[in-house]
């Protein structure tokens, strides 16, 4: 029969033309009443091991009772293999129950066996205890076991868990320190979950040190964990890595990245971040930024630490200094209501060194509108515009909602038509703003804005709608009150 099973492993025969094989000469054994022993009882379990015929085990335990065989360890251990690659926690249980009976003690080899079970059954937290109990036995759970359960506890989302098995298996003789995927799972694992502590250690031993390579994807979630705890140092070493392996800079590798030096109070580190991005070719923009803005609108000293960042940068190297930090400043400026600190940080751009953008002009029309200043606003378009920057769809529409801040909002139109005669879309704050401006002057040209929205697939709100209502209510009251008061 071992010859069968060897000869079948060196062919290659499929499971069931092995099985075949060795229940003929098992057939055979009986015809010529030879008795079988226990080799051929671990034979037959080999042959229906290979089959995946796991429900053949108590029927061979049966047959060596009633001949009074005894069963070797060795085929406790088929078995128990054998049950635990279909999960089958019954079979297990009995053959543990035989086990006793013969006299055979659990060793680590059994264990391993319960718990590769254990894990095909999902069931972690008996597979913990297990362990628990193996330590209290002084039964050292092998390299395997503690793989199968760290693996376990990744995917059932127990980054911690799988973390504590990896320290507890690394003390191991025979721990496979080079096992890449082992370290990168646990580590994908517990930057997904926000585990900094744990993210912050393998990086530094699998990364920093054995020089494993984790994918684009692992980078971005640890990115994401150092912005949440803040930490520089550990978002700088990500993107040093990701340019090392070759892999494309992106714009939301360096958006963690911002996050990250702008939480941890580093601002002139946030700031030179944007000449960096730009010499590797990602441009900065209000996009770019957008996810660090309220740290500082709402933080006071944040804000000054960002005005003399801007002059520190630009006293130290000015050519490390972007006109995307500047644009933030202003923009955060004006949108802290300080819009003469905005103004005079824009008069100051030419000290700076640098030249303005269309996101200059944009932030600078912020603070105009916010301090309902159009003259200086319409000085601040054309000078610039004069000087070579862009006209775009969100410049126009600021120009039509500071036109709006006055009374005298006749040239709203214009900057309307403009983007019209661009092919430009308004957008649909402007168009509120003007609707608003048109009832509350009982304004004859309502309905053509109006029509206006229409064309372009803006729908009215029901607080517009209820605006202009009350705007019609408030002109007949003023109507009707002015012919009362004629009549007298």
């Amino acid at each position: 029969m071992a010859r069968v099973l060897d000869d079948s492993a060196a062919r290659k025969l499929g499971p069931g033309t092995t099985l075949q094989h060795v229940l003929r000469l098992a057939q055979q054994l009986n015809n010529t009443d030879t008795p079988f022993d226990m080799k051929t009882y671990e034979h037959l379990l080999s042959a229906y091991s290979k089959a995946g015929k796991c429900d053949k085990i108590k029927l061979l335990l049966k047959q060596m009772k009633a001949k009074d065989i005894k069963p070797a360890r060795i085929f406790f251990d088929k078995a128990l293999q054998l049950a635990a690659r279909f999960g089958n926690s019954t079979l297990q249980a009995e053959l543990l129950l035989h086990m006793e009976y013969y006299g055979y003690p659990k060793t680590s080899k059994t264990y391993h066996y319960m718990l590769t079970c254990m894990r095909e059954n999902m069931e972690l937290e008996r597979a913990l205890d297990t362990i628990e109990h193996m330590k209290k036995q002084e039964i050292e759970p092998s390299t395997l076991s503690y793989i199968g359960i760290i693996h376990l506890a990744v995917l059932l989302q127990q980054p911690r868990t799988a973390y504590e098995l990896l320290c507890s298996a690394k003390q191991l003789s025979d721990f496979p320190w080079h096992d890449e995927f082992l370290f990168l799972q646990v580590l994908r694992s517990s930057a997904y979950h926000n585990e900094y502590d744990i993210v912050k250690t393998i990086w530094e031993e699998a990364v920093i040190h054995k020089k494993f390579k984790p994918d684009e994807g692992v980078c971005l979630h640890v990115l994401n964990t150092a912005g949440k705890n803040a930490d520089p140092q550990l978002s700088s070493s990500v993107i040093e890595y990701i340019g090392r392996q070759g892999y494309p800079y992106r714009e939301c590798h360096f958006q963690l990245l911002l996050e990250t030096f702008a939480l941890s109070g580093n601002i002139i580190g946030t700031f030179e971040l944007f000449n960096v991005m730009r010499a590797v070719g990602i441009i900065p923009n209000k996009k770019t930024v957008a996810p660090i803005v309220s740290i500082f609108v709402h933080d006071k000293n944040a804000i000054e630490k960002a005005k003399d960042a801007l002059h520190h940068i630009a006293s130290a190297n000015s050519e490390k200094l972007d006109i995307a930090a500047f644009n933030l400043v202003i923009h955060v400026l004006a949108s802290s209501g300080k819009n003469e600190e905005a103004i005079s940080l824009l008069n100051q751009i030419d000290e700076f060194g640098l030249k303005p953008n269309n996101e200059t002009l944009d932030a600078a029309l912020d603070a105009c509108i916010h301090s309902k200043d159009v003259t200086l606003g319409e000085e601040i378009y054309k000078d610039m515009i004069s000087k070579g920057v862009k006209k775009t769809v969100s410049t126009l529409n600021k120009m039509v909602v500071l036109m709006c801040t006055q009374d005298d909002y006749e040239d709203a139109f214009k900057y309307l038509e403009e983007m019209k005669h661009l092919s430009m879309v308004p957008y649909r704050g402007s168009y509120y703003k003007l609707v608003k401006k048109l009832a509350a002057s009982n304004d004859s040209r309502l309905n053509i804005a109006l029509d206006d929205m229409k064309d372009y697939g803006y729908k009215l709100s029901t607080h517009l709608e209820q605006y202009i209502q009350k705007a019609e209510e408030l002109e007949i009251e003023r109507k009707e009150g002015l012919l009362s008061s004629s009549s007298w």
